[in-house]
């Protein structure tokens, strides 16, 4: 609570410690240490994300349902993202439908592959498209976990 007091002292020019301060109205009304404490920042509980070292390491990907593109062009319902963890690299895929989604990774581990980058893990929302079984399939043919 000290720093608190601190705090306070520094903002106002009042000697918190002081009995005379401390029993003026106004300043009891006008500050209190709950207020200061609450307007401090507080550090995060979370753990950072500790990102890879490689372009190639991690890839984040996932499957949409757009609205919004569907009304700019009926042909289109699905984005797919692939996101690069290291450089944040991406690239947008537009389907038509879900089980699109095999080709699209088929085309995206094919780029990669022109580009000398082998793909070393796939992270998704566990959605069941990404279970199916021949993009599973294809995720072992390439080596990816």
């Amino acid at each position: 609570m000290t720093d608190v007091k601190r705090l306070v002292n520094m903002s106002i020019d009042i000697d918190v410690n002081s009995t005379n301060s401390l029993e003026n109205e106004e300043f009891s009304e006008s500050i209190c240490e709950i207020c200061v404490i609450d307007k401090q920042n507080r550090t995060s509980s979370r753990k950072s994300h500790i990102r890879v070292i490689k372009a190639d390491e991690l890839v984040h990907t996932n499957l949409v349902d757009n609205d919004k593109i569907s009304k700019i062009d009926e042909e289109f319902r699905y984005v797919a993202t692939m996101i690069d963890d290291y450089n944040q690299y991406t690239i947008i895929y537009l389907l038509e439908r879900k089980f699109d989604l095999k080709d699209v990774l088929r085309k995206y581990l094919k780029l990669m592959k022109t580009r000398d980058i082998s793909i070393h893990r796939l992270r998704s929302d566990n959605e069941d498209e990404y279970a199916d079984h021949q993009i599973i399939e294809l995720l072992e043919e390439h080596e990816i976990k």
